[in-house]
């Protein structure tokens, strides 16, 4: 399993749309085999946003990076709004998931009747 963080700049009147659009993206993701994705804020608001996405192995997600799909996802105005910096991956070498409990957060607009 394999781990990918990056850095985004998100102006701020583009972040609810940013956000939405990571949901809206959710299903496509998936079927292409990704297993999570969060987007991380500094909870003081000072600092840099985090996209951090988990996937089974490399060869995964380097298929994904060549699909289609995520070209067409690339494409809209609300991700060329916002600054990237380059993924870094990292193999995921010890921890642990408590799966049923990252289901749904706070933050997070699904009910646990829409968690899959």
């Amino acid at each position: 399993m394999i781990a990918c963080l990056r850095t985004v700049g998100i102006p701020p009147e583009v972040r609810k749309r940013y956000l939405a659009w990571i949901a809206e993206g959710r299903a496509v993701r998936e079927a292409h085999g990704i297993l999570a994705e969060l987007v991380l804020e500094p909870s003081n608001g000072e600092g840099e946003t985090v996209v951090l996405t988990i996937w089974p192995s490399h060869e995964v997600f380097d298929a994904w990076i060549a699909t289609p799909e995520r070209a067409r996802l690339t494409a809209s105005g609300v991700h060329r709004a916002v600054s990237y910096q380059p993924i870094t991956r990292y193999d995921i070498t010890g921890g642990y998931l408590n799966h049923p409990g990252l289901a749904v957060t706070a933050a997070s607009p699904v009910t646990p009747e829409e968690t899959p």
